[in-house]
């Protein structure tokens, strides 16, 4: 079997569940386009087995870059050889799903989301990459266009697809007009562990890019001083971002799994502010009992009750977010039921419907091919 997925950078979301697919399958080979990884890091992720990259790799500054390199994602993730393997399952939310499939070959795709930047989000990079206007803009978009349809083509090629959730699922009929399985991603509630009592801050962690929407959370907490926000995790806009943070917002930077427990189990309310395919972060939270406030939109939909384990607001506003924080005051939440909640999301659940999904596909595929 191979293991492909789009790029390893620093942890996040899909990184954990490239880490949980890759210990139940024991892939002999693992690909992506880039590995940017600490040795650490990626170890924790692929213990043992180092990524084969891409030429993008080997490129000048495409670790500061690699966003930007998204026209090269075709031709690099095809130049990727896996013809040796019987079976391939990529974790997709880019290119990984592109690879090239010889006859007899078996593909299984978790797909986070279809290509981001190509269907759902163009006009938010765009803008973020300084194609908003003029020539630079048609060409732009000119790219994108041909980046969906190589999306879309290549889709084709996959034969199963997982969703990471409902929200992704239905994402995937409209970009591929394909069908997929719904399996959440996994959440070690065995790590993150029900704490009392809860201090007095919020608490965020994210990737610091453009559709996290941190600029919004900060600008609800600096028209309330009064409440204290941390916010743990690194990106390109961390400069931007930290430019318009009053005095009551402190930044963690990018902290390691135990400072993570740490934060997330005292903090009175972990805050979202993003569309997100699913949103680990916010179960994690929940796990330890955390409540959640979140954008009522996307993945956060699917696994934050409104009024048990969070509130919801729904407008991209920082004012909405405002009134949502004030809302959550005035109630209380039940840490116990918080957490029996986060428990339904367990990673041996994961485990058990991915290993269900996989044997149940190959073994047909066999069957059909016999």
């Amino acid at each position: 079997m191979a293991f492909v997925h789009d790029w390893f950078t620093m942890p996040g979301g899909a990184d954990k569940v490239a880490h949980e697919i890759i210990d139940v399958i024991q892939p002999s080979g693992v690909f992506c386009l880039f590995n940017f990884m600490s040795p650490s890091s990626m170890d924790a992720v692929s213990p043992g087995l180092e990524p084969k990259t891409s030429f993008i790799q080997k490129l000048p500054f495409a670790r500061k870059v690699y966003r930007q390199l998204a026209p090269l994602y075709p031709v690099a993730i095809s130049r990727l050889d896996v013809s040796d393997f019987d079976v391939i399952i990529s974790s997709s939310w880019a290119a990984a799903k592109g690879i090239k499939k010889r006859p007899g070959q078996v593909h299984l795709c978790y797909c986070h989301t279809p290509m981001r930047f190509a269907w759902d989000l163009q006009d938010t990079y765009l803008e973020k990459y300084g194609y908003d206007s003029g020539v630079k803009r048609k060409l732009a978009k000119r790219m994108i266009t041909r980046l969906r349809n190589w999306d879309a083509k290549t889709a084709q090629q996959v034969d199963y697809f997982m969703a990471n959730s409902a929200f992704v699922a239905d994402r995937i009929v409209r970009a591929y007009g394909r069908r997929s399985e719904v399996i959440y991603p996994p959440v070690d509630t065995s790590r993150f562990t029900l704490h009392e009592p809860k201090l007095n801050y919020y608490f965020t962690a994210s990737r610091f890019v453009d559709y996290k929407n941190l600029d919004l959370i900060i600008r609800a907490f600096n028209g309330m001083p009064d409440r204290q926000l941390l916010i743990a995790g690194q990106g390109p806009l961390e400069k931007s971002l930290k430019k318009i943070a009053g005095p009551n917002i402190r930044f963690l930077g990018w902290i390691n799994d135990s400072e993570l427990v740490h934060f997330m189990q005292r903090a009175r309310a972990f805050v979202n502010a993003s569309v997100e395919d699913f949103g680990i972060a916010g179960l994690e939270a929940q796990a330890c009992g955390t409540p959640v406030i979140a954008l009522g939109r996307g993945g956060y939909s699917e696994t934050v009750i409104e009024g048990e384990t969070g509130l919801f607001f729904h407008r991209e506003h920082h004012e909405a977010l405002a009134d949502a924080i004030i809302r959550f005051e005035k109630r209380t939440f039940d840490p116990y039921s918080i957490r029996h909640h986060a428990v339904t999301f367990d990673r041996s659940i994961f485990r058990e419907s991915f290993v269900n999904f996989f044997l149940d596909k190959t073994f047909s595929n066999v069957r059909e091919l016999a």
